[in-house]
């Protein structure tokens, strides 16, 4: 990991909050084997489409109160002066999440904000007036660590979801909980 970053930029759904079951909870209502399952991470519709439903039917199945912070969350966000936050969940979830919770990210682009497309920090490093050198990307899937290396950012494994760790690599840097969040901008 290069020297310690400024600005921290967090994916939603698996990294801040524990929603990996009330994400795929409408996809089992609709009949989706577990072994059939889009894989987390995916754009919502990339992953309706795996699945084989609309995203419609798949909406109007999704309990957006199911989720909630993984522990140390809150307390940890509450000292980062500004974050960033780069998700494939849909603005409108996103945005019920983010008033629920109270959290005031300085930067939010979700989904939508990508045409649909797998999310992108090259926007959310211009909004935040970042270079990549700048920003470290905590995220918990392959995909977030693709987004990453892509940006040239450093990435740092959500390590609180124990679905992430199962997907680590060696080069990975993993946090055990939020706080080591914190002890990397020390």
């Amino acid at each position: 990991m290069t020297s310690a970053p400024r600005t921290v930029i967090f994916d939603l759904d698996g990294t801040l909050v524990d929603s990996d079951a009330a994400l795929q909870a409408p996809f089992t209502y609709l009949g989706i084997a577990e072994a059939d399952m889009p894989p987390l991470g995916l754009p919502l519709g990339a992953a309706c489409d795996r699945a084989g439903v609309t995203v419609a039917s798949y909406l109007g199945l999704y309990d957006g109160e199911a989720a909630a912070p993984f522990p140390g969350v809150d307390e940890m966000l509450g000292r980062l002066e500004r974050w960033g936050l780069c998700s494939n969940k849909l603005r409108h979830s996103g945005e019920q999440e983010l008033a629920r919770f109270r959290w005031h990210p300085t930067v939010a682009l979700f989904s939508d904000d990508f045409d649909g497309r797998p999310k992108a920090l090259d926007p959310v490093l211009v909004a935040l007036e970042l270079a990549s050198a700048d920003a470290l990307f905590v995220g918990d899937t392959d995909h977030d660590r693709a987004c990453a290396e892509l940006a040239q950012v450093d990435f740092a494994l959500a390590g609180w979801n124990p679905r992430a760790r199962r997907h680590a690599r060696l080069e990975d840097t993993i946090l055990d909980c939020p706080a080591d969040v914190l002890s990397l901008l020390d």
